[in-house]
């Protein structure tokens, strides 16, 4: 009896210290972000445990480091020529005057070409009224990126469009080419030609016209022409390129957060909105609905998008008023749309206003400073 109770004492003892250390229970799964015992002690031992990640460490959200620029506007047609040309004017950086001659440089060029086109079939006595548009985006995290999309027409069956961009690291100066973001570029390069052949790879179908595209894409040798796009690095390839003219602007966006080791630190920057204003995202809640059927089919929403252009507008049940008039809207997410097509009749056109509607479905507003 004298041993039975002495071991029943003991095995109250026993029971008492694994309540209070919990090794004696059954333990769940360890939650999210939890190190199980058995996880701690194979990462105190020689083994490692397995990650999942990134090249590099996750980017910071872009903050501006440079003011906005001004903008002027030029909105005119003389004889038969029609020229819409937004050209931004940067300041207070290294490099910035020389941006901004990059810049007028090219649009003054591409009024040249028009114009000598002009003269060559006949100057202001032909038929046909000859266009010319410029505008711009930029976004600045960590590089100034700025690109201008470009649409002319000379004549003939259409026009044709293009992009040109600038980078330019705002603390010295320097324009970065394509090979100069990348501190190794000789493994860079291969990498990211990897994920422009996929993109190719999937919007053409026809194999002879792969092949085509494929050998211009490693003839370039990684000289690719891009601009930084929110969340994305885009290489972009002008109509003809690399796919057929239908194909238009070949854009292939390649994340930041997967791009190789990089000469300059970029920022992550959130996605980019579909309606801007001089070149910037605005800050509206609700964002453009896209359907199909062309512009009845794209819907903005509104008052705020109309305001945005200086427009005085009220909606009241199943209208729109502006500036008069009442334009039928769509109701849907919560507020009132209207087509786009409604919109780009009614906006302002004239030297100090500028909307465009581009082929990258971004509706563009531009007001110059007065």
């Amino acid at each position: 009896m004298k041993y039975m109770l002495i071991r029943v004492c003991a095995m109250m003892l026993a029971v008492c210290l694994c309540l209070s250390t919990g090794g004696c229970t059954n333990q769940e799964a360890p939650s999210s972000g939890t190190i199980s015992s058995s996880q701690s002690s194979s990462s105190n031992s020689g083994s490692q445990p397995d990650l999942v990640g990134s090249s590099q460490a996750p980017l910071p959200e872009a903050q501006p480091t440079i003011s906005a620029p001004t903008i002027s506007i030029e909105n005119q047609t003389e004889g038969n020529i029609q020229r819409k040309i937004v050209t931004p004017h940067f300041s207070g950086f290294p490099g910035a005057d020389e941006l901004n001659a990059k810049i007028v440089a090219e649009q003054q060029d591409a009024m040249a070409d028009l114009e000598e086109t002009a003269a060559g079939n006949g100057g202001a006595g032909q038929a046909s009224t000859l266009f010319y548009q410029s505008v711009f985006d930029y976004q600045d995290s960590g590089l100034l990126s700025v690109w201008l999309t470009n649409e002319t027409y000379t004549g003939g069956a259409h026009g044709m469009s293009w992009v040109s961009s600038y980078n330019v690291n705002p603390e010295t100066g320097e324009f970065y080419e394509f090979r100069d973001l990348f501190r190794n570029p000789e493994e860079a390069i291969p990498e990211i030609t990897d994920k422009i052949l996929s993109h190719l790879k999937n919007i053409l179908t026809d194999e002879s016209l792969y092949e085509t595209a494929s050998e211009a894409v490693r003839a370039l040798d990684g000289n690719y022409s891009y601009y930084l796009d929110g969340e994305n690095l885009v290489v972009y390839f002008q109509p003809y390129d690399v796919a057929p003219y239908a194909l238009g602007i070949v854009r292939v966006p390649v994340a930041l957060s997967s791009l190789p080791d990089m000469t300059v630190a970029l920022r992550a920057a959130s996605a980019r909105r579909t309606i801007r204003v001089n070149g910037r995202d605005t800050s509206l809640n609700r964002n453009m609905m896209m359907g199909s059927g062309g512009d009845t089919a794209v819907l903005l929403p509104v008052p705020e998008t109309a305001r945005l252009c200086g427009l005085q507008a009220t909606v009241k049940n199943q209208a729109c008023q502006i500036g008069g008039k009442e334009y039928p809207v769509t109701y849907a997410n919560g507020g009132a749309f209207m087509t786009l097509s409604d919109f780009l009749a009614i906006a302002p056109d004239d030297s100090n206003h500028l909307v465009a509607y581009g082929s990258d479905d971004v509706l563009r507003i531009y007001t110059a400073e007065t």
